[in-house]
């Protein structure tokens, strides 16, 4: 990999602190490093450890880290510095907290020589507004990543009330630039309404779907089973297309109501099935930082020990998508699931939550007809019955929604090759962080 200038960029990544935005912001960032940049990652302490696969496969000549402190706050407990670890409301907090890297970010800059500074900061967009300014201060070019397609990006720029995102949103399209995790032939009308309706410039490259990259890492965390055994469990599977993955990603905690719906499903539907259940969150504002209690039903496991995996904490996801017994996965819908789904070529069974889960479900379910959806919200309870009957017929070849996402795959495929649309994208990103 090569891009068209001889000079190789220095950039600083800052990647949010949650699995969602930092797993794809580490990929991106591997990306970039192949195509010839030092890069720099500011963490904090106890998220250096998603560095890690990176570290051995890049020279420190090239990959580089900055360790911060992370800065206290009064309503995040002690010692967490992941939002995966809150419940979704503290999200303002932690934006507040980061905001508190702009001084020692900027001292740290101040004590390099001219030659040390970045060309670049290849920020998420969700600490844009801090980003930007130390970026003004030495001018560095600032450049936003958001691990999202622009088909969510336009819906959500687009509601008159935005609450706290309008400052991430003036902020983003302040920036430089823009990078989305998406491809452009999935949706380009959406590619050139940001574009031309809200960045009014030509720079924001698609350049996904961005991958693992290193085989067989845990992304994010440890799992409860290891992924080996994990692996042999699918190995033993005779049939093809015959498992059901259950995932709702590093933010989602189902009700107990809602797990013993879901379970009762899964033991109604007689398939085989791999279920990761998140570890619980940190309560905000609690003094003895409890936590949310377990609630997967007494006896659940042993009953269904014979054709079932229940996964606490993280799970191997992306080897579980792409393991040939795999066929479906009943998912929240966010947007780094659907892709792992793609690539994994599996069916969808959409269940939105939250958040851009729902502009999502538009794109995916309504618009391109590649998923069915099962669920409707945070707080429906599906019915077992006829969720047992979803599952069950969810490993068949000739569904319509299953026929589409192939073709979806094929064209997500292309796009990542030498000469594709989202390869080409990294290159040209490269480049013009040297401009």
């Amino acid at each position: 990999m090569t891009t068209t200038t001889t000079k190789k960029p220095h950039v600083l990544v800052i990647p949010f602190p949650q699995s969602g935005h930092m797993v794809p912001h580490l990929d991106l960032t591997h990306q970039i490093l192949l195509r010839g940049a030092t890069v720099t990652v500011l963490v904090t302490p106890k998220n250096s450890s998603y560095l890690d696969a990176l570290r051995s496969l890049h020279s420190p000549e090239h990959f580089k880290t900055l360790i911060l402190p992370f800065p206290s706050h009064p309503c995040i407990p002690s010692g967490v510095e992941s939002l995966q670890q809150l419940p979704l409301e503290a999200i303002v907090h932690m934006f507040d907290a980061l905001s508190r890297l702009h001084d020692p970010l900027v001292d740290f800059l101040s004590r390099q020589p001219p030659s040390d500074l970045p060309d670049a900061i290849l920020g998420s967009s969700f600490l844009s507004p801090w980003i930007n300014k130390v970026a003004d201060a030495f001018s560095i070019k600032s450049i936003s990543f958001l691990p999202i397609n622009a088909h969510s990006i336009s819906v959500m720029w687009a509601q008159e009330d935005r609450s706290f995102f309008n400052d991430l949103e003036t902020a983003t399209t302040e920036s430089y630039g823009l990078v989305i995790n998406s491809f452009y032939d999935l949706e380009p009308e959406f590619v050139e309404t940001v574009k031309t309706r809200f960045l009014n410039h030509h720079r924001i490259w698609t350049v996904g779907p961005l991958l693992p990259f290193k085989a067989g890492v845990d992304r994010g965390g440890q799992s409860s089973i290891p992924p080996a055994k994990v692996s042999a469990w699918l190995d033993s599977c005779p049939e093809d297309n015959s498992v059901v993955y259950v995932g709702f990603g590093s933010q989602i905690r189902l009700t107990a109501e809602q797990t013993a719906a879901l379970a009762a499903a899964l033991e109604k539907s007689s398939v085989r099935f791999i279920w990761a259940v998140r570890d619980a969150a940190k309560k905000v504002n609690s003094s003895d930082n409890s936590v949310e209690e377990d609630v997967i039903p007494a006896g659940f496991e042993e009953r269904v020990k014979e054709k079932g995996l229940v996964i606490r904490g993280w799970a191997p996801q992306t080897m579980i998508l792409e393991h040939r017994a795999v066929g479906s996965y009943l998912t929240h819908l966010g947007w780094g699931s659907v892709l792992e789904g793609m690539v994994g070529g599996v069916m969808l069974l959409a269940w939105p939550m939250q958040a851009d889960h729902f502009f999502n479900t538009t794109l995916i379910v309504d618009k391109l007809r590649a998923a069915v959806r099962v669920g409707e919200n945070r707080d429906s309870v599906p019915d077992s019955d006829k969720l047992a009957r979803i599952l069950a017929e969810s490993a068949r070849e000739d569904l319509p929604e299953r026929v589409t996402l192939m073709k979806l795959r094929e064209k997500a495929m292309e796009a990542i090759k030498e000469g594709g649309s989202s390869y080409k994208n990294l290159d040209e990103l490269v480049a013009e962080m040297c401009l």
